[in-house]
Formats: structure tokens, sequence, C-alpha cells
């Protein structure tokens, strides 16, 4: 045997065995640590749906964090909360891992869990790269309030209809009949209006956050959808091309290697 046929022997070997540890790892070690990080995510998400339904769970939770002193900014998503006291010191991680579950919490089905449903949309990054909403960077404060001038006007039926206290009343020097309610959040989940305000600075600055929130949540809901309807469009493509691609007959040998796919018996299908 020459030194060079010694040598590419030498180099298969190794590749090869490389190849199986991969397999190994692959299927044993990674495997589980995937199943064992979904499972922390299942318990992250239960508790974050309960959080975002009760009142009551969640002011006990922000006070569970002032116990701890847990400090967190004001614009912290309730479930990057929870998610940082889970994986503390992940970094980036801890947001990738919040928004997926926040996602899922607005999109996933009333009866699927949240495993189900983020590998259904093709794993925990798919579901990371729904893309946010860019609009807000060029847009303008006048830009969001048209914008919630103009959403809020088709809302027929609010919340409540009532008529206007004292303390509530439209100011006649503003272009728009809208006035700010302070509204006080009761601990059974019903909410009691104490107090108005008809300053115009005022009701800008709520149109303008208003706007903006509408337009946020209007964009990723398409973002969302779009992702939903590529993993499914994935999924097709995936099994029409597996349908394609491995046609063999019943008598047919299918061996695998890294050039493609080669069969032994009546039928052949190669690819690049």
């Amino acid at each position: 045997m020459s030194v060079q046929t010694q040598i590419k022997t030498d180099i298969h070997q190794r590749l090869d065995a490389m190849h199986a540890a991969r397999a190994v790892w692959e299927e044993g070690t990674l495997r589980a640590a995937n199943d064992e990080l979904y499972a922390i995510l299942e318990g992250v998400y239960a508790l974050y749906a309960e959080l975002k339904a009760e009142v009551g769970k969640r002011r006990a939770f922000a006070a569970l964090l002032t116990d701890l002193e847990i400090k967190t900014q004001a614009n912290t998503s309730l479930a990057l909360k929870v998610i940082r006291y889970v994986f503390a010191g992940q970094g980036r991680r801890e947001e990738a891992y919040a928004r997926v579950v926040a996602i899922a919490h607005d999109m996933k089905g009333p009866d699927q869990s949240f495993t189900s449903y983020v590998q259904e949309c093709g794993g925990i990054e798919e579901v990371r790269r729904v893309p946010k909403s860019t609009k807000s960077a060029t847009m303008s404060k006048e830009d969001f309030k048209k914008l919630a001038l103009e959403g809020l006007q088709e809302v027929q039926v609010g919340v409540s209809t009532f008529d206007l206290p004292t303390f509530i009343q439209p100011n006649t020097d503003y272009e728009e009949d809208y006035a700010v309610a302070l509204v006080r959040c009761n601990d059974n989940g019903t909410g009691t209006i104490v107090y108005g305000c008809n300053e115009a600075g005022i009701i800008d600055a709520v149109l303008v956050s208003s706007g903006k929130d509408l337009d946020e949540r209007a964009q990723e809901s398409l973002a969302k959808l779009d992702a939903g309807d590529l993993a499914t469009k994935r999924a097709r493509d995936v099994r029409e091309f597996a349908s394609k691609m491995i046609r063999v007959g019943s008598g047919a040998q299918v061996s695998v290697s890294g050039g493609g796919v080669r069969t032994n018996g009546a039928a052949t299908h190669t690819y690049g």
C-alpha cells in the first residue's frame, strides 16, 4: 500500500469515527437535551399563561420579585421576567425564549401544547425568527396618532359605553372628541374609571402610544401568520419532494452514501 493510500485510509477511518460519534450524540445527548429544554419551557409557558390570565397572580409574582430583590426594567415583558428567573445568565437566549413563549401564547390553538406548536413551526429558532415590526423606526408621532385615530374610529362596540361623568368631558379646543380616563384595576379582574383628563398633550401622547402598539401588534400578527404558513408550506414541500425523490420498486434495495441515494433493483433514482 502506497503512502498516499495509507493517508487516505487513515483520514477515512477518522472521518467515519467522527460521523458515528456525531450520530450517537445527535440521537442520545442532543435529543435528550432538547426534550429536557422543551419540558422546562412547557413549564414556563404554563406559568406565563396563568399570570397573563389572572391579575392577582401577576401582582403576587411582582411582589415575589421585589422580596427577592430582583430588579427589572419598567418595559421588561412578563415572559422575559419569568424566563430570566429560570434561565439566569443566558443573555440573548433569554430574550429568544421569552419571545417564543409569548408568540406561542398568542398563536397556538387552545388544545395544543407549547411543545407541539413550536415543533410544528419548525423549532424554537424558527419561531424566534418571526420578524418584529420595523415600521416604528420610519414613522413619526403624527403617523402613529393618525393610525390610532383611523383604527379606533372603526371600533363601534368598545369595552363599555356610558354617560360621561362631569370629570370626563371633551376638550372643545381639541380637534378630536377624545378624553383620557384613569382606570383602577381591581383584584377581581374588573376596572373602575376613577378620573379623566382632556388635556390635548395627554390625549396626543395616548393616541401616539396606542398607534404604536396597534401597529406593532398588527404587523407581528401578520408575521406570525406568515411564519405559520411558511412552516406548513415547508412540511408540504418536503413531503412532495420525498415522494418524488424516492420511487423505489417493492424489490429494490436502497443505500445512502455521500453522493446521494442509490438503488439496486427495478427502480433507480439519483440526485446531485
